[in-house]
């Protein structure tokens, strides 16, 4: 059992570790309105004092996270007081950055068909046959249906445990839809860092956000590999409770910014 003295010290240590040169993501965000106005819109719609934000945060806990992130320069940890999320969070959830696949060391997202589009076995009867129609008549319709897949996907901010020093996911919304996965160019030899990686398929991403509001964008530096060579990995996900009347033409359209890009 922790004492009061050390439970202290270990609220006043810094949590969540600073992403080196993320200035360069920064200034792209700043630069681009739609990008900030949703950054904003996302933090007034999660902080604490919100009407509709079950968060309960009282006057002196408000206090010590904000002299704690003065201290400790510690940013993320007062925006975890005042919103529950981090900074990559509010960015995440903002649909600004993408989310990383299997972040956390949690499945996300958790494919259910394999690569000719025939449901495995172990979610036969967790997937409405319907659902899995619908997937599987887009798919055996499209010219390109390469590495891609019914699956299942998740939002999430952090929380902390009981352990004051452990931080975990908190799943926001959980959805079905269509997973589109396909290979970037290689950056690990430019020894990118995480927040370096979003950066160089920003622009990608923003545009897949402006043409297909709240797709879910996931993520993987150096994750692909085929005939030994290392890629990049962009994964579009398209949630059916959002996408799913006109589904195929969500998917081309998909198709189309990604090939644009090539």
């Amino acid at each position: 059992m922790k004492n009061k003295k050390e439970l202290m010290i270990m609220k006043e240590k810094t949590i969540f570790p600073r992403e080196e040169k993320s200035e360069v993501l920064f200034d792209k965000i700043l630069n681009d309105p739609w990008a900030y106005n949703k950054l904003f819109q996302t933090f007034c719609n999660n902080l604490f004092c919100n009407d509709d934000s079950e968060a309960i945060l009282s006057p002196l806990q408000f206090t010590e996270a904000l002299f704690n992130c003065y201290s400790n320069k510690d940013l993320s940890a007062f925006l975890m007081a005042i919103t529950q999320n981090t900074m990559f969070d509010l960015l995440r959830n903002s649909f600004l950055i993408p989310y990383r696949f299997n972040a956390d060391g949690k499945q996300n997202p958790i494919i259910m068909t394999d690569d000719k589009g025939m449901l495995l076995p172990e979610f036969a009867d967790s997937v409405h046959e319907k659902d899995y129609q619908h997937f599987y008549n887009i798919y055996k319709n499209l010219d390109n249906n390469k590495n891609m897949f019914l699956a299942e996907a998740y939002r999430y901010s952090h929380t902390y445990g009981d352990d004051p020093s452990v931080v975990e996911q908190q799943v926001l919304e959980r959805s079905t839809g269509i997973l589109l996965i396909r290979e970037l160019p290689d950056t690990v030899r430019m020894k990118e860092t995480e927040a370096e990686a979003y950066s160089a398929v920003w622009d990608l991403m923003l545009e897949l956000e402006k043409n297909l509001p709240m797709a879910y964008i996931f993520y993987g530096q150096d994750s692909f590999v085929e005939h030994n060579e290392h890629f990049d990995e962009l994964g579009i996900f398209l949630p059916n409770s959002i996408f799913l009347r006109n589904l195929e033409h969500h998917v081309k359209k998909a198709e189309a910014i990604i090939y644009a890009k090539d």
